[in-house]
């Protein structure tokens, strides 16, 4: 059953890792027999463009990302392999592979950091108090990620989410908090922690993504314009919450929607702007003007083709958010949702 487990667990990371490799150039580079972990980052690298010229260090500095490691240890040596990714699309205007036209335009963020869906590989060399300083700069407080431990016989695991505490120009704080996206009472679960040498990601699933919209013209401007994203139809959304019986969902209604369709992003349009909001702290990661049909008709909750969601008599978390002002438009709705003015 364990081995069922992290099967699940890596066909979710891996779908991270390879569906985001759109205009970007791959290599696979590795070393044998390395005596030490402490020296993988400094030697050089066999294979791929590497060729025995490049360490992993002067890989990230050349503008390349680790997407992937496979690590196996024999005779007391470890042999890795790294799958390196890098943006080489220059035709189009591309912002960390968040592709955009002229239709959206970057509007101020959140925290004023880069916005980006590209998963981020890094090591954690060290932890304290559930915390770790991690050497990347400029990133979103409440961004987030996953941590991955890989075995030996690599095998690997999620042990764990990630959250940015806290950024500056040159190092970040993640904060650890536990991973329940794949429950499954069924499955077995681990009681592994964080550890150092353990693998973060983040960005996990940032281009798997909910979206919400007034209109259909609305819905169709986003989804064509961020073509990276994978959008979960808000059909189905609207299908659970009439299953429900929940016309007017709720943050926690939304955000746990995401969450069990292992969505890392919700993408949110209100009046003229399209919120990116992450799933799992619900922080808004960035905004961008978008540019529809404003006079075509607003549908409640969101654009649906899915009708007649009716309110359960024993459901009250719409009166309990909203105490009991069903009158709200869409725009004023999930600005409430979000906290904004």
């Amino acid at each position: 059953m364990t081995k069922i487990f992290n099967k699940l667990l890596l066909a979710g990371v891996s779908s991270c890792l390879l569906s985001s490799l759109a205009f970007a150039q791959d290599t696979t580079c590795y070393k044998n027999n390395v005596e030490k972990p402490s020296l993988i980052e400094d030697i050089s690298l066999d294979g791929g463009i590497c060729n025995g010229k490049f360490s992993l260090n002067q890989m990230k500095n050349n503008g390349w990302d680790v997407l992937d490691i496979k690590i196996n240890s024999s005779q007391n040596k470890f042999n890795y392999t790294y799958y390196f990714t890098k943006n080489t699309n220059t035709n189009k205007k591309v912002d960390n592979v968040l592709l955009k036209t002229s239709i959206i335009e970057p509007a101020t963020t959140a925290t004023n950091k880069e916005f980006s869906i590209k998963p981020m590989g890094l090591k954690i060399t060290n932890i304290e108090n559930n915390k770790s300083v991690i050497p990347m700069g400029n990133l979103i407080i409440g961004q987030t990620g996953i941590i991955i431990h890989i075995f030996d016989n690599d095998r690997r695991l999620i042990v764990s989410n990630a959250k940015v505490i806290s950024s500056d120009s040159n190092s970040s704080v993640v904060e650890f908090f536990g991973f329940d996206d794949l429950k499954q009472n069924a499955i077995p679960t681990s009681n592994r922690v964080v550890s150092n040498n353990d693998i973060l990601i983040l960005n996990y699933m940032y281009n798997s993504s909910l979206l919400i919209t007034p209109t259909l013209d609305a819905f169709q401007n986003v989804r064509d314009n961020f073509k990276l994203n994978n959008f979960v139809h808000s059909d189905i959304f609207a299908a659970k919450l009439k299953v429900d019986h929940i016309p007017y969902p709720t943050k926690q209604d939304i955000q746990k929607f995401a969450i069990e369709q292992n969505l890392g992003t919700i993408f949110m349009v209100i009046e003229n702007k399209v919120f990116i909001i992450d799933t799992k702290t619900f922080t808004i990661l960035a905004s961008y003007v978008v540019n529809y049909e404003n006079n075509a008709e607003v549908k409640m909750p969101f654009y649906t083709r899915v009708e007649d969601i009716e309110d359960s008599f024993f459901h009250f978390s719409f009166f309990n958010f909203f105490s009991g002002e069903k009158n709200l438009s869409y725009n004023d709705y999930y600005k409430r949702i979000l906290g904004i003015k």
